[in-house]
C-alpha cells in the first residue's frame, strides 16, 4: 500500500498557543459581549483592547505554523512525524518496535471527529509521562493508522474474552473512589474557570451544595450533612467515569499482541506487543480481597500514561478461581505459580518488622487529632463540630490500618520459573490502599537497592526496593525482611545490589 500523509486535525492548533492566550481571549469575548450593538461601541471597545487583539492574532499566528508544519506519514512499515521547515525533525518509528498503540476519542473529540493517537516503545525517555509520539487526527486517519499497524502484525487469534456487564459494573462499584472523583470533578471545575467568570462558577456551586446540604440536614447534623455530600458525589463521579471507561470492554490475544477495546460515549482502542510488555501486576483493594476478585494490569511503554491509571488495565475483573487460567491464556511464559493469591515466598518479614508497617497509618491519625488540639485553643465554641470532623477525618487512617495489617501476612519476594530456563521474580505488597502481586522477568529488574533504618540496623532487617524498567522506571518496596536471608537470595539468582 502507498505512502499515505495527512495533517493533524485543527483541534490540535489549540494545544499549540500559550496558557496565556485564554487569559487574554475571554476578557475579551465578555467585554464584548456586554457592550451595545452600535458603532461607538464597538470603537471605544477596538480602542481599549487593540493591543490585546494584536498579541491575540501573534499567538495564533505562530501556532498556525507550528501546525502547519507537521507532516504524518505512515506506511504499511512505518510512522514518521516531520515537524518544522527550516530547522525540521523527522521522528521515525517501524511498526515492529512500537510496544503500545493507543487511539482515544473522548466525548469532545467526537463531536469534532477526531481523536489522540499515542505511540509507546521501551525507547529510554527523561519523562515518565512523555510519549513518543502523540498525535491529534481525523477519526478516518486514525482508523486508517490503526489498521496499518495492525494489519503488520499475527493474524493467529489465540484467545478473546468480553467481561459480562454486571462484572463490568461490580468492577467499577469496587474500583471507585472518592479521591479519584474529586480529582475528576476538580478537573472539570479547572477547566470550566478558564471559560467562565470565577466569581459565577464559584456562586454557581456554592448555591447548588447549599441547598442540597440543608436537604439533607433535616435529618442529620449539618457537619456531617456537609462532609456526606462531598463524599457521595466524588464517588458517584468515579463510579460513573468507571462505568463510561470500562463499558464494551474487549479484550483479544493473537500470538505476538493484545488488542483491548473498551467505552460507552468515549471510544478507545489499544494495541501492545507481547514481547514489549515489562511485567504484570494483579491489584486488590481491601473490598475485592475480601471478596476474592481481582483486576490485571500490566506495565507496557505507552499505555496508562494518558492520565488514567485505569488504563493500564488488561483484565478489569477475574475471580480467584479464574485468575491462574486468565494469565495462561494472556500471558503464556508467565510461571501460574507466581500470580496465584497463596504463592510460596522465600523471603517474608520478620515478626520483629511488623511495626513498621504501621508507619502510615499512625501518621495518618496523628494528623487529624492535631489539628482538633490546635482548632480547639482557637475555636472553643466549636468543639461539637470539631470532634465529628475528626471522627470522620479518623476513618482513612483505620481503614489503612486494616490494610496494612492484612499486608504483613501477604507481603514477600518469590522467585519462578528457574526449571524453564526464564526467571520470574514475584513481589507482593501493598502501596496505600492497594494490594499487588507484581510478577517481572529477571532481565526486566534495573537495579535492587537494599535499604536500612537505624531500628532496622538493630534489628538486623531491611527493606529491598526493586526498580523495573518501564517509561522510566517503577519502584517496588518490600519492607521488614531479614537482611542476611535478602542478600542470599538476591546473589542466589544473580541480582546485582545497591546499599543505602
Amino acid at each position: 500500500m502507498t505512502e499515505r500523509t495527512v495533517k493533524q486535525h485543527p483541534l490540535k492548533l489549540f494545544s499549540y498557543t500559550t496558557h496565556y492566550f485564554w487569559l487574554l481571549i475571554i476578557p475579551l469575548v465578555r467585554s464584548l459581549y456586554s457592550i451595545s450593538l452600535d458603532v461607538d461601541s464597538l470603537r471605544v471597545w477596538l480602542m481599549g483592547t487593540w493591543m490585546d487583539l494584536l498579541v491575540i492574532g501573534a499567538i495564533l499566528i505562530f501556532a498556525w505554523r507550528r501546525w502547519e508544519h507537521v507532516y504524518v506519514r505512515f506506511d504499511d512499515k512505518r510512522i514518521s512525524v516531520t515537524k518544522g521547515k527550516i530547522y525540521s525533525t523527522c521522528d521515525v518509528i517501524y511498526y515492529d518496535t512500537i510496544s503500545s498503540l493507543s487511539v482515544n476519542q473522548s466525548l469532545f473529540l467526537k463531536l469534532f471527529g477526531a481523536c489522540t493517537v499515542t505511540i509507546g516503545t521501551n525507547a529510554e525517555a527523561i519523562s515518565r509521562a512523555q510519549d513518543d509520539i502523540s498525535l491529534t487526527l481525523r477519526k478516518s486517519d486514525a482508523d486508517r493508522l490503526y489498521a496499518r499497524v495492525k494489519k503488520s502484525r499475527a493474524k493467529s487469534l489465540r484467545y478473546s474474552v468480553t467481561p459480562n456487564k454486571v462484572r463490568l459494573i461490580l468492577y467499577s462499584f469496587i474500583s471507585s473512589s472518592t479521591l479519584s472523583g474529586t480529582v475528576v470533578i476538580l478537573a472539570f471545575l479547572y477547566e470550566t474557570s478558564r471559560m467562565f467568570d470565577r466569581e459565577v462558577e464559584a456562586q454557581l456551586i456554592m448555591d447548588t451544595l447549599s441547598d442540597v446540604v440543608n436537604r439533607v440536614a433535616t435529618f442529620v447534623p449539618p457537619v456531617v450533612a456537609g462532609v456526606s455530600v462531598v463524599i457521595i458525589i466524588g464517588w458517584a463521579v468515579s463510579f460513573m467515569t468507571n462505568i463510561f471507561y470500562f463499558w464494551n470492554y474487549s479484550l483479544t490475544r493473537c500470538s505476538d499482541s493484545l488488542y483491548i477495546k473498551s467505552g460507552l460515549i468515549e471510544r478507545n482502542r489499544h494495541i501492545l506487543s507481547l514481547d514489549r510488555i515489562n511485567s504484570v501486576d494483579l491489584r486488590q483493594n481491601l473490598i475485592s480481597k475480601l471478596l476474592r476478585i481481582s483486576s490485571l494490569h500490566c506495565d507496557c511503554a505507552g499505555y496508562g500514561e494518558t492520565g488514567r491509571a485505569e488504563t493500564s488495565v488488561v483484565m478489569p475483573i477475574a475471580t480467584e478461581r479464574e485468575v491462574n487460567s486468565t494469565v495462561v491464556e494472556i500471558f503464556p511464559n508467565i510461571p501460574t505459580e507466581s500470580v496465584y493469591h497463596k504463592p510460596k515466598l522465600d523471603l517474608k518479614p520478620t515478626y520483629q518488622s511488623y511495626w513498621m508497617f504501621y508507619y502510615a497509618p499512625l501518621a495518618l491519625a496523628l494528623l487529624p487529632l492535631t489539628a482538633f488540639f490546635i482548632l480547639f485553643v482557637i475555636f472553643p465554641s466549636w468543639r461539637s463540630v470539631i470532634r465529628v470532623g475528626v471522627i470522620v477525618a479518623e476513618v482513612p487512617a483505620i481503614w489503612l490500618t486494616i490494610v496494612k495489617t492484612l499486608a504483613i501476612f501477604k507481603t514477600g519476594i518469590a522467585v519462578n520459573g528457574v526449571d524453564e530456563g526464564d526467571v520470574y521474580i514475584t513481589m507482593r505488597y501493598s502501596s496505600f490502599y492497594t494490594f499487588h502481586t507484581v510478577v517481572v522477568p529477571k532481565d526486566r529488574i534495573v537495579k535492587v537497592m537494599i535499604k536500612q533504618t537505624y531500628l532496622q540496623h538493630l534489628t538486623g532487617n531491611c527493606s529491598a526496593v526493586i526498580y523495573t524498567a518501564s517509561r522510566g522506571t517503577s519502584k517496588h518496596v518490600i519492607t521488614g525482611l531479614r537482611l542476611n536471608r535478602t542478600l542470599g537470595f538476591f546473589e542466589k539468582n544473580g541480582v546485582d545490589l545497591y546499599f543505602e
